[in-house]
Parts: C-alpha cells; structure tokens; sequence
C-alpha cells in the first residue's frame, strides 16, 4: 500500500478491491465457459502409442469399405475408437511424410526431402549419399513428450527413419532396423517392456515395414490371383494382415486397452497401378496420399466416424491437446480434438498442401491443393491436373480444362502459404552405402 494514502482512505480502496474482484471473478467465470480452451488442464496419466504401418492405402481397410479382411484386429479397434475417412499424407514416401508426422510441418518446410528414396532408378558409382535431416531446431513429437514427462522409445523397421535423418531426437532409446519384419519389431519390444513399464507414462513409436515391396505370401492371408498385377496385389494385402496380428499382439501384452492413447496410421499409400505404377514416391495421386487414421481413447471411450478431411500432420498438435499441452504456433496442423469429440464445423475451411521433391537424374517436383472434393496436382514446370474426389475417387478424368478458375484458385493458395509459411534451413546428413546395404535397399526398390 501507498505510504501517502491515509488510513481514512483505506475503506474506500478496499471497498474498491472488492469490487474489481468481484468483476475479475466474474469475468474469468465467462471466460471459462464461453472459451473452454481458456481453462487450465491438467497432464495426462495415460500411455501414448503411435503406429505407423508402411505403405498402407486406406482404401485397401475393411473399416474404409475393402472387400478383404486385412485387417480384423483394426476392425475390431475401429469399433471403440474414431475413424477418420479421409486422411491425407503430407508426402507420398516415408523420410519426407514420417517428418511430417513428427512436427506438423509440410515437406518444403522441415526440408526433409532426399532419402534412400532419392537414388532410386540413378546409377551412381558415388556411394556416399547425401540425405536431409530435421533441423535441429524443431520440435519432434518424441522431444515434445520428453518435455512433458514421458520416457520415450521409438523402433522403426525402415531404414528411412534413423538418426542419420534426425528421427530420434528426444528419444530415451530408439532402434532403426532394416527391414526385418514384424515378430523382430515385437520381440525387441517385449524385450524393452520391463523398462518401459518401470516408474511413469511412456511414450511409443513404432514403425512396421512389412507391407512395403518386397510383397510376401503371407498365410493364410494370402490368396492366389491368376494376373500378375492383382496377384501381388493380393500378397500386399496378405502382409497388411501380418502386421494387423502383430500389432494385436502387442495390444494384449502390454494392455494398452485401459491406459494408453493409440493412435494408428501409415506414413503414405502405394500405387498399386491405379496410375500405371505399382509402389510410391511416384506422384500425388491420391492413391499415394490418403492413408488409415485410427484413435483410440483410453479405455475406448469413445466411437465416431469423422468424415471432415483431415491430415497426418494433425497428429502432433492432437497429441498436445490430449495430454494438456497449448498448441505450438509453429505446427501446420490442428488438434482433432473438437472433431473427436463431435464437434465437425469447428476447424473450418481447410486445405491441405502435399508434395513431392525428388532428384532422379533430374530434379522433379509436384505440388498439390486437397480442398474439399477437389484435388489439384501440378508437375512443375506445365502439367497440371484437377479431380473430383467425390466423383471420380479413382482421380481418372482431368477436369483442368473444365475447371480453370477452380485449378487457378488452388494453385493461388499453394503459392500464397509457401510465400508465407515459415521454412527451416536444410540440414544434410551423409550416409555411406556398403554392397549389402546396396542389395537390401534393391530389394525395396530404393536402387535399381
């Protein structure tokens, strides 16, 4: 108190007190029913998983309308959990869409963008590869759930995603392997079980390779087709059920029905043919782009369909939002969260940028605009294409030239968010390739 006030004045003032209390009570009242998001929430107590199945289409789901069971254990999840209908990859291979994934960045701006990827079909007597990593300087959903509390562990099956690409920051341990399918995945895990189950909440990462090409004939998933094409098909389809009974596996043994956040997805499609080529990394068709996406709440609390178009890259600030974190200024996406709970109008009018950077001989480069039931490609420098989603799902029939003004207003909006959006220097990694590696990564196509 003021040493000149004197004490006759003091009732006054705190007649005053009073007062501004009472108003700031009842202002922060209004505030706290009119703006929830205003309310203070408290962390969280619960486990968070986050799957990644390589290379898997939504639409090749029985919980997306596919013909085949590939994936009963999903199903079953899918009946206490949210299924998103239509998610979309922020990229159509695995370095630069799994970056996007871990920090809600789009491709052109985490810089993640050359991979293992990037000398498919070059013939190269350099085996010293040159490979981006995620800056330092972003955060990573590993560092973000280190910050708030949880021991981290990641392991990965592709060799895209490793330190030498910057995907372990923040992780307490982290192993990359190469392509060693799913039991190994869930023999090291349960291996690591002690430790992650040991004193607090833990945050997992796990990345299954198995549908990815090579396709093997998976028993009994796998169903002989006399076509060439729709047998491989069939034996992709058979490797995506492998991977369901893992992930089954490791739901029951280490409970993660009562405590724990599971979020499942894939980090891009594959192509299957539908454009006249089978893998990915290829284009921004939508083949290649729109991927699973499945919550399960704690206890499988809740049960929705979402059909509102969504990205990969929403998983992080989702995450945040779950475990009472403010979202992050710097993350492109947005928390499901009001979706989730049913509330499908509240994140507005979006549009969603994917893209697609690679050198193979030549630099090549596409962009593409999803708004609504529109999607816009353009192969820079000239080719530009537009479909219908809606109409014509299998995107067969350019409507470009019947669409100008839509295909131009799209375009308008790549340009204006890359000229705005804030874009991290590019990080090199340099990756030295000895002759088994050479083999292996010719296997998965990475190497002609």
């Amino acid at each position: 108190m003021d040493k000149n006030i004197g004490k006759n004045h003091q009732p006054t003032k705190t007649r005053r007190f009073k007062k501004a209390t009472a108003v700031g009570l009842i202002l922060a009242c209004l505030l706290l029913v009119f703006f929830p998001a205003c309310r203070k929430k408290k962390s969280a107590d619960f486990n968070v998983v986050l799957v990644v199945i390589d290379t898997v289409r939504s639409d090749h789901l029985p919980i997306y309308g596919y013909k085949r069971n590939t994936a009963p254990f999903l199903t079953e999840l899918a009946q206490k959990a949210v299924v998103f209908e239509n998610t979309f990859a922020a990229a159509p291979w695995t370095s630069p869409a799994t970056a996007s994934i871990f920090t809600s960045l789009y491709p052109f701006q985490h810089r993640v963008l050359m991979g293992l990827l990037a000398i498919r079909m070059a013939k190269t007597e350099d085996q010293n590869l040159r490979i981006n990593k995620i800056p330092e300087e972003i955060d990573t959903i590993a560092e973000v759930m280190k910050r708030a509390g949880y021991k981290t562990f990641g392991i990965s099956d592709n060799l895209n995603i490793g330190e030498r690409q910057g995907f372990t920051q923040g992780f307490d341990r982290f192993v990359t392997y190469m392509y060693q399918k799913a039991p190994a995945v869930n023999a090291t895990l349960k291996e690591w079980k002690p430790q992650m189950e040991k004193g607090g909440k833990y945050f997992l990462y796990i990345h299954y390779m198995d549908p990815h090409a090579p396709y093997h004939k998976r028993r009994p998933w796998y169903e002989p087709q006399t076509d060439r094409h729709k047998d491989l098909i069939a034996a992709h389809d058979s490797e995506i059920a492998f991977a369901d009974m893992h992930l089954k596996e490791l739901f029951h043994v280490f409970g993660w029905e009562k405590n724990t956040l599971l979020i499942v997805t894939s980090d891009h499609g594959e192509g299957l043919w539908d454009h006249g080529k089978m893998g990915h990394g290829n284009s921004l068709y939508r083949e290649e782009l729109q991927v699973p996406l499945v919550v399960y709440l704690p206890g499988g609390t809740t049960a929705r369909r979402v059909s509102p178009q969504v990205s990969t890259i929403d998983i992080l600030p989702t995450v945040r939002d779950l475990i009472g974190l403010p979202r992050d200024k710097n993350n492109q996406g947005l928390s499901l969260l009001p979706l989730i709970e049913g509330r499908d109008k509240d994140l507005g009018d979006r549009y969603f940028y994917p893209y697609l950077w690679k050198k193979v001989r030549q630099e090549i480069e596409f962009r593409a605009v999803i708004h609504q039931k529109w999607h816009f490609i353009r192969h820079l420098p000239e080719r530009r294409e537009l479909f219908n989603l809606i109409g014509d799902p299998k995107e067969q029939h350019n409507l470009y030239s019947q669409g100008l003004d839509i295909a131009s207003q799209l375009e308008k909006e790549f340009n204006v968010f890359l000229k705005k959006c804030r874009k991290f220097k590019e990080n090199i990694s340099r990756y030295q390739l000895d002759e088994e590696k050479m083999k292996e990564l010719k296997s998965l196509g990475y190497v002609e």
